[in-house]
């Protein structure tokens, strides 16, 4: 499961709205309660990926780099990624499974003809190779 406030949730949409027809991708960053994961700030990065960024982003190495230290002066954690889907269903593709990593929640926003669609959360099973999806609660 995973909490992100509604002010966090419209700046994510906007970030991909502004990039679209390209996939807009950042950081999410916040703790672990229990069972839940709580995002408190939702950071923007550069699409680094080297070819159609409309089909495919890749996160900065060094922009997570950067995240987990100052996450961590403030006892909080990198704990996701978001990224868009332009013009295509908000659930992860082949390629989302190629780049996964364990462990961290992924929120997929879809945005059709310039417009918003909906938002998933996702992390991805290592030991079966496959993404399940996770509740998500907007605070």
């Amino acid at each position: 499961m995973i909490l992100i406030s509604k002010t966090e949730l419209d700046e994510i949409i906007r970030h991909a709205l502004e990039t679209y027809p390209e996939e807009c991708c950042g950081l999410l960053v916040g703790k672990k309660e229990d069972n839940k994961k709580v995002v408190t700030k939702v950071i923007r990065s550069k699409n680094v990926y080297i070819g159609d960024r409309r089909r495919r982003y890749v996160v900065d190495p060094l922009d997570i780099y950067n995240v987990e230290k100052v996450a961590e002066k403030h006892g909080l954690m990198f704990i996701g990624v978001y990224h868009s889907h332009p013009d295509y269903p908000a659930r992860p593709s082949a390629y989302d499974a190629e780049i996964a990593w364990p462990s961290i929640s992924y929120l997929i926003v879809s945005i059709y003809n310039k417009k918003f669609d909906r938002v998933t959360a996702w992390f991805f099973d290592n030991k079966n190779k496959e993404f399940l999806e996770e509740h998500i609660i907007i605070t």
